[in-house]
């Protein structure tokens, strides 16, 4: 858990939560004040397992890099948001 994490649009807050032996690892974001103009989250399995598919508020999404381990969210307008990532 990260709390109150200083960036350029004010403090950010996460929640990780792994179940990477069932090849699951998932994120909780509140988003800051000012929102960026795009979310990048890395969540990288602790076995170098690589990405097969990511959900966004139960959504699935193909918009994440399996190279770099990115989750990309283009301007991101929510107050929050959950994404997992399947390994």
């Amino acid at each position: 858990e990260v709390e109150r994490a200083p960036t350029c649009c004010g403090n950010l807050s996460m929640t990780i939560e792994s179940s990477a032996a069932a090849g699951r690892i998932s994120a909780f974001i509140p988003m800051p004040d000012r929102k960026p103009r795009e979310l990048l989250v890395r969540l990288r399995h602790p076995d170098g397992k690589k990405l097969q598919s990511v959900t966004v508020h139960g959504r699935t999404t193909t918009s994440f890099d399996v190279a770099k381990e990115w989750i990309r969210i283009a301007d991101p307008r929510d107050a929050s948001y959950r994404i997992v990532a399947s390994y």
